[in-house]
């Protein structure tokens, strides 16, 4: 705990505003709801790996993981009965799983048994379905309360995109249009949808350069999308990849993301091996903004 209040709740922190929420709040939460605490001591002892050789390193990830997979069914829990009570809780924890998930098969000191990239945001996707809800069904209550916004998520991104980010998002949804729009207009509404929520999540980090704009899309994504990625859908994978290139954004920024973005693109990339030359134009701008 003393790592979390002195360290890591600086990298959960979307601006200056955030420091008290996640310094003092949360850590006070966490004694009201046991998953929060599992949550803080995983992601303090992940926070302490990532700067540890192995086999310093092992033990903590160790840890880490026993204490993430100690607090997954009372989250799960909490996000299906959901309260004035344990909102702000859960919607802390969610955050917490995101870095969590998106921070393990990066670290130092693996035993050979983490699992890809890709694996672990079908699983954050999976047990995030009900984070969707918390801004739904308790908006009133988080406005009113800890996570207070003057104003939308989204109104600010006024930043228009660089000219190279623009092309790519309207080649996926070209892309999107010419594969599915007859054949399987379900997966291609569900796609678009996915697509204009990432143009979105672009355009907000244009202005803000913040990670809750690239968190926001796993959070914001409609379940029947994480349908399709579970299935492999090879055009919701390459969006996946696109999103890559957003995730890589934060990489050098903090600890939790360091290389994630390259390694997603990287793993999708050999996922879409011998596609056809209209699947090679889309792929070729996320290679070249990582260098792949």
């Amino acid at each position: 705990m003393h790592k979390f209040t002195t360290d890591t709740y600086r990298s959960l922190c979307n601006k200056e505003s955030d420091h008290y929420v996640w310094q003092i709040v949360m850590p006070r939460k966490a004694l009201e709801h046991d998953f929060l605490m599992s949550g803080i001591l995983a992601v303090a002892s992940l926070h302490t790996a990532s700067a540890l050789e192995p086999p310093e390193a092992l033990s903590y990830i160790d840890t880490a993981l026993e204490y993430h997979n100690q607090g997954l069914a009372p989250f799960r829990h909490a996000i299906t009965n959901l309260t004035p009570f344990n909102c702000d809780a859960a919607f802390g924890h969610s955050v917490i799983t995101i870095m969590i998930c998106i921070a393990l098969p990066r670290l130092p000191g693996s035993r050979g048994e983490s699992s890809s990239m890709t694996e672990n945001l079908i699983f954050i996707f999976e047990l995030l379905k009900g984070v969707t809800k918390i801004f739904t069904i308790t908006r009133s209550w988080l406005e009113n309360n800890l996570f207070a916004s003057k104003n939308g998520f989204y109104e600010k991104s006024v930043t228009p995109l660089d000219a190279g980010t623009e092309a790519a998002l309207t080649r996926l949804a070209d892309l999107n249009d010419t594969l599915l729009s007859s054949v399987e207009p379900g997966q291609h509404s569900i796609i678009k949808d996915a697509i204009s929520h990432l143009r979105r999540c672009f355009a907000r980090y244009a202005h803000e350069q913040d990670a809750a704009s690239v968190l926001s899309w796993l959070a914001g994504v409609d379940k029947e999308f994480v349908h399709v990625v579970c299935r492999r859908q090879p055009l919701a994978l390459l969006v996946l990849m696109h999103w890559g290139v957003l995730l890589a954004e934060l990489d050098g920024k903090t600890w939790w993301a360091r290389k994630s973005g390259s390694a997603l693109v990287s793993e999708i990339l050999i996922a879409l091996q011998g596609g056809d030359a209209r699947w090679e134009e889309a792929v070729l701008w996320p290679k070249q903004k990582l260098g792949l």
